[in-house]
C-alpha cells in the first residue's frame, strides 16, 4: 500500500478577501494548498504540514512597521521563504519589508486606492496581487530551475531570443537587437524607453559591476562607463528576451555570481530618496538597478554565489503605459537552491 503523498502548503496572513482569493487560486494552480488567518499571532496553523511559503499581507496592520509584522509571522515558520504583499502605501512599505527584514519576495496589489474626505484609503478598492506573478514566483521556489531566462514570465510558446555579450561593442549590438524587436511590435514612446532602459542597465551592470578579479575584488566597477571593456572568453554574458503580446521580458545572466541581496537593497533604498539618474559615465553610484526598478513591473534576481547572476526585468506592454506603471514593481530574490539550482 502506497503512503499518502503529503500536500505542499502555504500559510497566508491576510483579512483582505481579494488577496485571499488570488493567493489561493495562484498557489493552488501550482499544487500548493493555502490556509489563511487574519492575525500573525494565530500562526502556526494547526494541521498545516510541508509549508513551502509564508505570505504576509502588510495591510492587516497598515500602521505597523513592516519588519515588525514580518518578524511576528516569522516566529512560527523559520526557514520558510516569505512573500510580502501590500496595497496601502505599497511601494514604500514593500521596499521597507525587502530592505529591513528577511523577506526575499515583495508583490504589490493591483487597483488604485481612493482617498475620500479625511484622507484614509478605502482598501475595498484594491484587488489582490497579480496572479501570474504569484504563480511564477511559487513555481520557481518549488522547482528551482537554474538560469531559466524569460520563459517563466511569458505565455508558453512565446519565442525567446538570445544574444551573447563579451565587449562594449557586443552590448551596443544587443541593445540594437532588442530595440529593433520592440519596434517591430509597434512599441514606441515611453514603452520603448522602458524596454531600452531596462536592457541597457542590466547589460551595463553585467559588464561593469559584476566582473571580479581572482581575489574576488571588483574588476570594472570603478571605471568610467564610457570606457570600452572586454570580458574573457569564458566570461560570456547572455541576454535573453521575448514577448507574448502582453508582457515583454529581458534577462541578463553573467558567470560571476557576485551580487548579494544586501547590495540590491542598498541600491533600492535610493528609490525612497528620489535620486535622479547620474550623468553619463558616472561609476559606482549603484543607480542602474534603481532605474530598472522604476520602469519594470517585476525585477527578479537569481544568484548562485561565485557562479551565476541573472537579473530579469518584466514589463507589461499590452495596455496603456500609465496603467503598467501604476501596477508597481514586484521584486524577487533567489539565492543558492532557491530558483537557481545547487
Amino acid at each position: 500500500m502506497h503512503a499518502a503523498k503529503r500536500t505542499r502548503a502555504a500559510a497566508l496572513v491576510s483579512k483582505h478577501g481579494p488577496t485571499c482569493r488570488r493567493v489561493a487560486q495562484s498557489l493552488g494552480a501550482a499544487g500548493v494548498h493555502v490556509r489563511a488567518t487574519p492575525f500573525p499571532s494565530e500562526l502556526p496553523l494547526d494541521g498545516l504540514e510541508d509549508v513551502v511559503a509564508l505570505l504576509v499581507d502588510l495591510d492587516v496592520s497598515p500602521g505597523e512597521p513592516p519588519a515588525m509584522l514580518v518578524a511576528e509571522a516569522r516566529q512560527a515558520y523559520r526557514g520558510v521563504p516569505i512573500l510580502a504583499t501590500a496595497g496601502v502605501d505599497s511601494r514604500a512599505r514593500l521596499l521597507d519589508a525587502l530592505c529591513e527584514s528577511d523577506v526575499h519576495h515583495v508583490i504589490p496589489k493591483r487597483g488604485a486606492l481612493t482617498l475620500p474626505r479625511g484622507g484614509m484609503p478605502v482598501i475595498g478598492t484594491l484587488e489582490g496581487p497579480d496572479e501570474h506573478d504569484l504563480f511564477a514566483a511559487i513555481r520557481r521556489l518549488l522547482e528551482g530551475p537554474e538560469s531559466p531566462g524569460v520563459s517563466p514570465y511569458l505565455l508558453s510558446g512565446a519565442p525567446v531570443h538570445e544574444v551573447s555579450v563579451r565587449t562594449s561593442d557586443d552590448k551596443d549590438g544587443a541593445l540594437e537587437a532588442i530595440i529593433g524587436f520592440a519596434e517591430s511590435m509597434g512599441l514606441a514612446g515611453e514603452k520603448l524607453r522602458r524596454v531600452e532602459l531596462s536592457a541597457e542597465e542590466l547589460l551595463m551592470n553585467a559588464l561593469y559591476d559584476a566582473p571580479r578579479n581572482s581575489d574576488g575584488s571588483p574588476r570594472n566597477a570603478n571605471l568610467d562607463r564610457r570606457l570600452a571593456v572586454s570580458l574573457g572568453s569564458d566570461e560570456t554574458v547572455k541576454m535573453r528576451y521575448g514577448c507574448d503580446g502582453q508582457t515583454l521580458a529581458v534577462a541578463v545572466a553573467d558567470p560571476f555570481g557576485s551580487l548579494s541581496k544586501q547590495a540590491v537593497t542598498e541600491r533600492l533604498r535610493k528609490v525612497r530618496e528620489g535620486i535622479p539618474r547620474p550623468n553619463a559615465g558616472v561609476a559606482g553610484a549603484g543607480l542602474g538597478l534603481v532605474m530598472t526598478y522604476s520602469v519594470a513591473n517585476q525585477l527578479i534576481f537569481a544568484v548562485a554565489p561565485g557562479r551565476l547572476t541573472e537579473v530579469t526585468a518584466v514589463l507589461h506592454v499590452g495596455g496603456s503605459n500609465r496603467a503598467a506603471q501604476e501596477r508597481g514593481t514586484a521584486v524577487h530574490f533567489y539565492v543558492g537552491g532557491e530558483g537557481v539550482g545547487e
